[in-house]
């Protein structure tokens, strides 16, 4: 939830600042009440005793979290000004190499034990390979809602993913239900569709100021190509010849 908090306000940012993006009050009151119902799904925690146990560290964590947070976003606005000005199948193209040689680098490095300690059978290659098939389509589809809409827009709907995840929990982990988690998902549902009802505008590039005289060579250059394009002159005698009358 501190992701989610943080990472909002830091899209609109960049997206101000980068994109060009320009909101109006009812984007920001959007977002305030997608928030709200973000500070919902924590109530609904505390009320279920999800959040009981506290790790150690609590500061590192909190400050690891708002680093990602902002990375995050990085990545989402860089991925919206890529997919909206360039090419979209290179982005694909480029994430699929580039995040195969990354994670498999950090696989390598970090979890290189866990993976021998696995015990491989049908049901952990299925859960492995339905995980491949979800990421596949998430980066798949993805661009194309950003594309369509804005990476702040999308975002905000990735809010109610805690939602699906607890609904998942109450039948493989039993978690305990709370109706806060039913009011937390219609809050956030009202502030995305007020976000999504009106559109936001991009601001235009300021112009640059021409000069109000132009100099002494531009003069002589403007002169030159006005002569260049005098047309010639045709005239015709009596005697039935043209004689061709150049002002050069």
């Amino acid at each position: 939830q501190l992701l989610d908090c943080f990472g909002i306000p830091m899209l609109m940012a960049l997206s101000w600042f980068v994109l060009r993006a320009r909101y109006r009050l009812i984007h920001f009151l959007a977002v305030a009440v997608c928030l709200l119902g973000v500070g919902t799904m924590v109530g609904a925690d505390i009320l279920a005793g999800r959040q009981d146990s506290e790790g150690s560290d609590v500061v590192i964590g909190d400050v690891l979290v708002l680093l990602g947070a902002s990375l995050y976003a990085i990545s989402n606005v860089s991925e919206e000004y890529i997919v909206k000005n360039l090419s979209r199948v290179e982005f694909l193209g480029m994430v699929g190499l580039f995040g195969t040689i990354i994670s498999g680098l950090q696989l390598a490095i970090v979890e290189h034990r866990e993976i021998m300690r696995i015990q491989w059978n049908w049901k952990i290659a299925l859960l492995f390979t339905g995980f491949a098939l979800c990421m596949f389509g998430l980066y798949s589809f993805m661009p194309i809602v950003i594309k369509v809409t804005s990476a702040t827009s999308v975002n905000l709907g990735i809010l109610t993913a805690d939602l699906y995840s607890l609904f998942f929990g109450l039948f493989l982990f039993l978690y305990k239900f709370s109706g806060l988690y039913i009011l937390s998902f219609i809050i956030i549902m009202v502030g995305f569709t007020l976000f999504c009802s009106t559109p936001t505008r991009t601001a235009e590039p300021r112009a640059l100021p021409q000069p109000s005289s132009t100099g002494f060579d531009n003069a002589g250059l403007k002169l030159e190509e006005s002569d260049r394009g005098t047309p010639a002159t045709a005239v015709q005698l009596a005697g039935g010849e043209a004689v061709v009358v150049s002002t050069d």
